[in-house]
């Protein structure tokens, strides 16, 4: 008896933990489906990394070329900010044109 019990209980642990990994991977937060809000509310020194990915992401440069550190530092960041205060649910992905 008890070593049905302790069965279910396995099994119920079991898919309850299942259920609760794949709510959390659907709700993953990636620099693509990042909204302007999400960014804005993020720890300054984080948002360099991500402006990079938002700057350099599906830009063909010529050769091999793309926009140095620094640079999305200094003025990437503060533009992708000031186009996300104006549209706070668009995806960082989404705003990509309006920066360019």
């Amino acid at each position: 008896m008890n070593i049905k019990v302790s069965i279910s209980i396995i099994i119920a642990a079991a898919a309850l933990s299942t259920s609760i990994n794949s709510a959390f991977a659907e709700q993953e937060t990636t620099p693509q489906n990042m909204t302007c809000q999400e960014f804005m509310d993020m720890n300054p020194k984080s948002m360099t990394p991500i402006a990079f990915w938002v700057v350099n992401r599906n830009t063909d440069f010529k050769g091999g070329d793309y926009v140095h550190w620094h640079e999305v530092e200094t003025v990437a960041v503060p533009k992708i900010f000031k186009q996300c205060q104006k549209t706070p649910h668009a995806k960082l992905g989404e705003i990509t044109p309006a920066l360019k």
